[in-house]
């Protein structure tokens, strides 16, 4: 009878509104974006290597990291980015373990 009298106690709960519902979607989203952003490394483009990709579309570039302290400090790695870049540019890396091949 106690599992009974829970059930009824859920069935009569209101479900939460469609506006409650995309609330705490927004909210959720909001908050991933967040963490995504803070799990963002940023580094400076130091020279550009060259172009590779099939069509040439991509870049490769030598990457300094600007991690102030970490086993990321200052390293240099080199990196492929898709879109314009140039030197001087600044890269928002969501990881900084792998690198890039380099090009032949």
């Amino acid at each position: 009878s106690n599992s009974f009298c829970t059930l009824l106690l859920a069935m009569s709960a209101p479900a939460p509104s469609k506006k409650q519902l995309a609330a705490a979607a927004a909210a959720a989203e909001a908050e991933a974006e967040q963490a995504a952003a803070d799990a963002a490394k940023l580094g400076l483009v130091q020279k550009v290597l060259g172009r590779t990709g099939s069509r040439g579309n991509v870049t490769q570039v030598r990457v300094k990291l600007l991690a102030e302290e970490g086993r990321d400090a200052g390293r240099m790695i080199v990196r492929n980015v898709k879109g314009p870049c140039r030197e001087g540019d600044m890269l928002a890396l969501m990881e900084t373990e792998r690198e890039a091949r380099r090009m032949r």
